[in-house]
């Protein structure tokens, strides 16, 4: 009996996952399991130089989005990789629409071999297996999309039940170490919550809140509960939307609202928002901090429920690129009245993280903005002498000098290599001497030397011409947008040809232009 002659590849990409959200919960799908059936595989049929590990714990395989998987791809050629494999199709992926773009053409493109062991998958052998893998992916993906469903309704059953199964609890309360789906009270942290409710009830806002707890320096929740992923600036300080986000809480009541966002499909992580009349109430499932009439108290006024505005759309096309010259944020507008404002977000929310509390009025500061865009662009189209009619008409003289230059030397280099050919000819026929053929033969080939620099320089400065046209363009460009500036078919997109942002303090506008070096330009308001 013939022993099989074993393969020889350069390196193997070994590829592992496990996830408990596409119902891998079987021994044997578990990591430990997966290396050693392709280790074995790989011991009994390939010989090969090393082999790279690759592994997603905890990843869905409905999506690409996965660490080790990502790593793996990008090493391919780094690495020298002949061989991807791994345990069975589903290890690789449930979605085959993008797993056939990488097995049928991507690895195949890149001479790349991928093997699924347990399905007998090989995309460089004739194999009938081959054939039934896009339908066994289209079985793993239902799988997947199945198993999703369970997953949700599993986790609304909970949510029904008045189970809390957020990793955090909310400020105010903890979770019971007896029972991690009920909430009780968190002693210190409810007085703070108390306190915000009794505040508004006595008529202050939301940011006089946040002002007066910032000065008492109170600990805010994030850093309470030691909440990681926050380290910016807010961390440290109450804002007027931390404050608004607990009065607007009713789990502050006793109740437990569930089910607020949820992901768009079993596919993607995106969340979107759920209506309030779909959302999950469960009454009485903890301890209540304060009571529902003094909840119901608060919100029974005109700012909740406020019906939506009668005004047309804000069309503020230069506040897109607007920011605080202070805090360095983009800048909010609204509509008051008859006007647009225009305020850093952060005054309403504390005056702990900026000073500037000024409102513009967007109209006027659209003429300021507009105003200097026109005299620096003329500024400096006149100091550069940038006139695209004149540039072009000047481009094209210059290039039909260098083109007839260029066919004056390219003949006369022409003639310098047949002289250069007959001299040699000349020699191997000993009709010229030894003496006068080095000569004669170093005279020549200098002058091709220079010749041919000669060319190179004007080819050269005949390519700079060429891209210079490119500028012409992007000239006359910038000169139709800047006589559309204050006419409505300008776009944010136009605007953005001619500044990078717009700074706002409280007494002046600093404008930075993205054409070329324009200086930037301070201006009073």
């Amino acid at each position: 009996m013939m022993i099989p002659k074993k393969q020889l590849i350069r390196n193997v990409a070994i590829y592992l996952r496990l996830s408990k959200d596409d119902g891998d919960t079987e021994e044997s799908e578990s990591i430990s399991n997966q290396r050693a059936i392709i280790l074995d595989y790989l011991r009994e049929n390939f010989n090969y130089n090393k082999y790279y590990e690759y592994v997603d714990d905890g990843v869905s395989g409905a999506t690409f989005n996965r660490p080790g998987f990502k790593r793996m791809i990008s090493d391919l050629k780094l690495k020298e990789i002949d061989l991807v494999i791994t345990k069975n199709l589903a290890r690789f992926a449930r979605n085959y629409i993008e797993a056939g773009e990488y097995i049928e053409k991507s690895f195949p493109d890149n001479n790349i071999r991928y093997i699924a062991i347990l399905d007998g998958v090989d995309n460089f052998e004739d194999r009938i297996a081959n054939e039934f893998a896009p339908i066994k992916g289209v079985f793993n993906e239902l799988f997947c999309k199945e198993t999703s469903k369970s997953v949700k309704k599993s986790k609304r059953k909970k949510m029904t039940e008045g189970i809390y199964s957020c990793n955090v609890a909310p400020f105010g309360y903890k979770k019971d170490p007896e029972n991690l789906g009920k909430l009780i009270i968190d002693k210190s942290a409810s007085e703070i919550v108390k306190r915000i409710f009794t505040l508004t009830l006595e008529g202050k806002t939301a940011m006089q809140i946040a002002d007066l707890f910032n000065e008492e320096k109170i600990i805010t929740p994030a850093e309470y509960l030691k909440i990681r992923g926050l380290e910016n600036r807010t961390k440290k300080i109450w804002t007027r939307t931390m404050i608004a986000r607990i009065l607007a809480n009713p789990v502050y009541t006793g109740k437990c609202l569930r089910g607020k966002t949820q992901n768009i499909s079993y596919k993607s992580k995106k969340r979107i928002n759920i209506r309030r009349d779909e959302q999950i109430i469960t009454e009485n499932t903890h301890e209540a901090i304060i009571s529902c009439e003094m909840y119901d108290e608060i919100h029974d006024n005109n700012k909740f429920g406020k019906v939506k505005s009668e005004y047309e759309s804000i069309d503020a096309k230069f506040s897109a690129y607007m920011f605080c010259g202070d805090c360095k944020d983009k800048m909010s507008k609204r509509r008051s009245r008859n006007f647009i404002n225009i305020h850093c977000p952060s005054r309403n929310e504390t005056n702990f993280l900026c000073s500037n509390n000024t409102l513009y009025k967007y109209e006027d500061l659209e003429q300021l903005i507009i105003d200097s865009i026109r005299k620096e662009f003329d500024i400096y189209f006149k100091k550069n002498n940038l006139n695209p009619s004149l540039m072009k008409k000047y481009n094209m003289i210059k290039v039909n000098e260098i083109d007839n230059k260029l066919k004056e030397l390219n003949k006369e280099l022409g003639m310098l290599k047949f002289r250069i050919s007959k001299l040699y000819n000349d020699r191997l026929q000993e009709n010229i001497s030894e003496e006068n053929y080095k000569k004669i033969y170093n005279d020549l080939t200098k002058s091709r030397k220079e010749l041919s620099e000669d060319i190179e320089n004007l080819e050269s400065e005949k390519a700079k011409i060429n891209s210079d046209s490119e500028n012409i363009s992007k000239i006359k460009e910038i000169k139709k947008i800047l006589k559309n500036l204050d006419k409505e078919i300008l776009t944010e997109e136009d605007i953005g040809e001619l500044i990078e942002k717009v700074y706002l303090y409280k007494d002046h506008i600093h404008i930075f232009y993205k054409f070329e070096k324009m200086p930037s330009k301070r201006i009073s308001c």
